[in-house]
């Protein structure tokens, strides 16, 4: 089998292809089509080779140690400055690049920027944002631009006022923080540019126009079954590629992905010259380049990539065309199968949302997840003069049972409080793990009295009813259980911070109780 493996290897074109970045879901086109076999099938054994700010995909291709990348716009500005890159496809229709705020700072617009710092990769990766800025007369030099870290933490920290991130990654670790935050996106401010550009250089494309086309066709085969399949390729990145990154996070960057590349409105890959224009005009308007002049021939011209065989189908495509009754029927057999794709697709979205709001080991709602359904319930309250009540749970000791019987024990003992949770409570309750042994109930029209009522029964149980471990051993745990009902004074999280007190109270006083939150505490 190995030599035959190394056989059907020999025969295949080897291309080395660079990343921009890490290995992440951004580049989850690429994974499925090496690992399902369509670089393969198009006579390619590809490289899949990670990026990183010292690894620029612009300068290995121009190099030759890549035959082909993906970048940003950096790719259409070397361009510009005569470098002789062809941009293949693009597969994000709109740049993730965008600049995180903390909440709390107030910086919400491009005016909030003045005498602030912000976090940023310099040179033409600024072009963007500095376009905004002009475009809102923002005056760019009272804004101090520094050098990115590229570590989020530092936002959080205060060592920038403003970050400059990707909608699909930093925006997850600040979720996962529970810190609230703003984005001031250039695409909502009139600045829009294509991002994740698959590219290589004039020689590659004049060349070898066949194995560039080979290569596209391939690759865009492959964004199309991530698409349909994100969960398996997710999966494939934990196992091959990245073993760093979590699975909600690669979710999260899923399900942010759909917006910026839009396969249902739009053929992955699809290419509009326009587009380009106005990005080339930005980095004009800022100095960056000095014309536009070779612009032209930047777009990949498939005509020039298609052999006669292919010419030959062609015509004999258009030929069979020509026949009224079988356009009709080619119409109505086309139109039943966008139909099932839409409602597959529709399908696996709603699935990776249910995955990316669960906690992997509970399976329970994750603390993102249970704060929008909190939001939720919040607002239909003070609509319509509703009550609710929150009940913010932690197991005693639970460091003990981790330190005992190890953490496989400890997480049965998650899972079986969490199992208990699920199925002692009603539909409309929305219940979630918060982090750690801390777990939240939002019980919907439940005053204080009912809702004490069923937190003293939950205490009640955990004394009484023992959780088995492996090897017929058992632990029996008990709870601390802040208690509060909505008051119509709450706004935002007040709710949960006075659940949080009351959580404390019980805490202090000896735990194993229910404590009520009062203005006192």
């Amino acid at each position: 089998m190995a030599q035959k493996d190394q056989l059907i290897s020999s025969k295949l074109d080897p291309i080395r292809f660079q990343l921009r970045w890490h290995h992440q879901f951004q580049f989850a086109g690429y994974y499925a089509a090496k690992e399902k076999g369509f670089y393969e099938r198009a006579g390619f054994d590809v490289t899949l080779v990670a990026g990183s700010p010292e690894v620029e995909p612009v300068t290995e291709v121009l190099a030759g140690r890549a035959h082909y990348a993906e970048g940003n716009s950096e790719v259409l500005y070397s361009r510009l400055k005569g470098e002789p890159l062809v941009a293949m496809a693009v597969i994000f229709q709109h740049s993730p690049s965008v600049l995180l705020a903390l909440k709390s700072s107030g910086i919400a617009t491009p005016q909030d920027l003045v005498g602030k710092r912000v976090m940023s990769v310099g040179g033409q990766g600024d072009a963007v944002f500095l376009a905004m800025m002009n475009k809102q007369k923002v005056p760019v030099e009272q804004v101090e631009i520094i050098g990115s870290s590229y570590q989020i933490d530092d936002l959080v920290q205060g060592k920038t006022d403003a970050f400059n991130s990707y909608l699909t990654n930093e925006p997850f670790y600040l979720e996962q923080q529970g810190v609230p935050y703003n984005i001031i996106a250039p695409k909502d401010y009139g600045v829009d540019f294509y991002s994740d550009i698959l590219f290589t250089t004039e020689e590659e494309a004049n060349n070898n126009p066949e194995r560039v086309r080979r290569f596209k066709e391939a690759t865009l085969q492959g964004w199309k079954y991530a698409f349909a399949n994100p969960e398996e390729i997710i999966q494939i990145i934990r196992e091959k590629y990245n073993d760093t990154k979590t699975l909600n996070h690669m979710r999260f960057e899923a399900l942010s992905i759909q917006g910026l590349i839009m396969p249902d409105l739009v053929e992955i890959g699809y290419i509009n010259q326009e587009r380009f224009e106005a990005m080339a005009q930005v980095f004009l308007q800022q100095g960056m380049i000095d014309n536009l002049d070779a612009l032209e021939g930047f777009i990949f011209d498939e005509e020039e990539g298609v052999s006669d065989e292919v010419y030959s189908l062609l015509i004999a495509a258009c030929l069979f065309l020509v026949a009224a009754l079988l356009v009709a029927m080619v119409l109505a057999l086309f139109n039943h199968r966008l139909q099932n794709e839409i409602q597959e697709r529709k399908t696996v979205e709603t699935k990776l949302m249910q995955l990316a709001d669960t906690d992997d080991l509970t399976q329970l709602l994750n603390r993102r997840a249970f704060t929008k359904r909190y939001n939720d319930e919040l607002v239909r309250a003070q609509r319509y003069g509703d009550i609710f009540s929150v009940l913010l749970l932690d197991l005693d000791l639970f460091k003990k049972v981790n330190d005992r019987y190890g953490h496989e024990a400890g997480d049965r003992v998650l899972k079986a409080v969490a199992d208990l949770l699920r199925e002692d409570t009603r539909e409309s309750d929305i219940c979630g793990r918060f982090g750690g042994e801390e777990f939240i109930l939002l019980l919907p029209k439940t005053p204080l009295a009912e809702a004490v009522v069923y937190a003293e029964r939950l205490c009640q149980h955990f004394r009484q009813y023992p959780i088995g471990l492996r090897d017929d051993k058992s632990v029996t745990i008990t709870a601390s259980i802040g208690v509060v009902e909505w008051s119509k004074d709450d706004v935002d999280e007040a709710t949960i911070l006075k659940a949080d007190k009351a959580l404390y109270k019980a805490k202090s006083e000896g735990r194993d109780q229910v404590a009520i939150y009062n203005d006192s505490l």
